[in-house]
């Protein structure tokens, strides 16, 4: 019998391994920066509803004894869903503070706690938590059972269209004044989260947002398209999107921006365009390879990208290999700061620590232009010297970038997931730490 030589032997294709860890590889790398930003995102709402001095489990169940646990509500409403020990909710808990802490009785505002049970949607019970009003006025209120459990036949509607003008709730006697402050506190305090939610602005498409999408659209058919063979034009395109991007409009994406929305909300109805430019900036790459935002779009790196061509390649300088890895470390150690800064709300802009600021001439900071400065001297003689050793959200988009069937977990993977579990213990911790480094 013939042998057939070792090279002939039928073998197994190692594509569909390599395809499914690109595709893992992929989901894991999106899955990690969403997460972060929902961790940004529900601290900060925690925060908003939760205020100073956050309601405790301890209140809400003198009032709803079946309450075991409490979970912030996303919604306009800023309150906390009320579970029991299944976790099924069972009613729902706001307090005044701080929205109606402008609404003064005799003499200060008082911060107070209301929980609607689920069953009857109706007021289970109210307290007073803290007041800066006179004590003995506000003890005069608390005793009060008429007037504290009036309250009881009121639902969350029914407050939307209370209207205290017409008498249906009377001031405590010798206390007419914090008592009635209270009234309109809860009132105002019900009608404002209705009011955010009735009143959201309607989707509103301007000329810039048409420009915008127009940019997106033609830095794709110039990416994926004949038209990347004619120089010409996409240097063409680079310069507009240089002069309108960076120094007309300004649309520019940078960490401030990101950090905002995930602090707030995505501003589609007001900025659509910049929305889908964002949009693009994160999902092309990811889907497709290519970054169109870095590589057509951005104006800084367009700017380096015509300033290194005033040097030739003979002068350009030789960084050492040991070097270059050190230097890769500064947007990693940018992107750590700029997660210090969100979860600590320390007193530092985020459009500081990145170039980008620097084109809106008329209101950049200084270390932003002296980084834009420093960065455009550098691409003369290190090309985009910028992109590759300064920018955190380019090292972002790159992050999420596909590679294709050549990815593998790197350490650019293991350092996000280390950004994963910092912002998990932020989330937590954060107030404590803020205690602990402010008083």
């Amino acid at each position: 019998m013939t042998e057939l030589p070792l090279a002939s032997l039928p073998h197994k294709s190692p594509r569909p391994a390599s395809s499914l860890r690109s595709l893992a590889l992929k989901f894991y790398r999106m899955t990690v920066l969403v997460l972060i930003v929902c961790l940004i995102k529900d601290y900060y709402v925690r925060v908003r509803v939760q205020g100073e001095f956050p309601i405790e489990l301890h209140e809400v169940k003198s009032i709803l004894p079946e309450a075991e646990a409490l979970r912030v509500d996303h919604s306009e409403r800023m309150g906390l869903f009320i579970l029991d020990q299944n976790q099924q909710t069972i009613g729902y808990a706001v307090r005044t503070s701080p929205i109606s802490d402008e609404i003064i009785g005799y003499c200060g505002p008082t911060d107070t706690l209301l929980v609607f049970e689920q069953a009857t949607g109706k007021i289970a019970g109210l307290s007073i938590r803290r007041s800066g009003d006179t004590t003995s006025h506000v003890k005069d209120v608390r005793k009060n059972q008429y007037y504290m459990n009036r309250w009881k036949q009121y639902s969350w509607d029914d407050l939307v269209i209370l209207d205290l003008t017409q008498g249906d709730i009377e001031g405590v006697s010798g206390a007419t004044m914090t008592s009635m402050g209270i009234a309109h506190a809860i009132a105002f305090r019900i009608q404002h989260s209705h009011k955010k939610i009735t009143d959201m602005q309607p989707f509103n498409l301007q000329p810039a947002d048409g420009l915008l999408i127009f940019f997106c659209f033609a830095a794709c058919l110039i990416t994926f398209t004949r038209l990347k063979q004619y120089h010409w034009l996409r240097n063409l395109f680079k310069l507009s999107a240089l002069i309108y991007l960076g120094f007309l409009s300004g649309d520019l994406l940078a960490e401030s921006l990101f950090a905002g929305w995930a602090r707030y909300t995505i501003p589609w109805r007001q900025f659509f365009g910049l929305v889908v430019l964002a949009a693009c900036a994160f999902l092309i790459p990811w889907t497709t390879r290519r970054n169109i935002y870095c590589q057509s779009l951005c104006p800084h790196g367009t700017a380096q990208e015509l300033l290194g061509k005033f040097v030739p390649a003979k002068r350009k300088w030789k960084i050492r290999a040991d070097v270059k890895r050190a230097l890769r470390w500064i947007p990693g150690f940018l992107i750590c700061l700029i997660l210090i800064i969100i979860f600590l709300d320390l007193p530092i802009d985020l459009a500081e620590l990145e170039a980008f600021d620097a084109y809106l001439l008329t209101s950049a900071g200084v270390l932003s232009i002296c980084i834009a400065i420093t960065g455009l001297m550098a691409s003369l003689f290190v090309p985009q010297a910028y992109c590759h050793y300064g920018c955190p959200t380019g090292a972002i988009l790159e992050f999420i970038r596909s590679h294709g069937r050549a990815d593998h977990f790197g350490k650019a993977d293991f350092v996000a997931a280390l950004f994963l579990i910092m912002a998990i213990l932020f989330n937590q911790y954060a107030e404590i730490l803020k205690q602990f480094i402010f008083q």
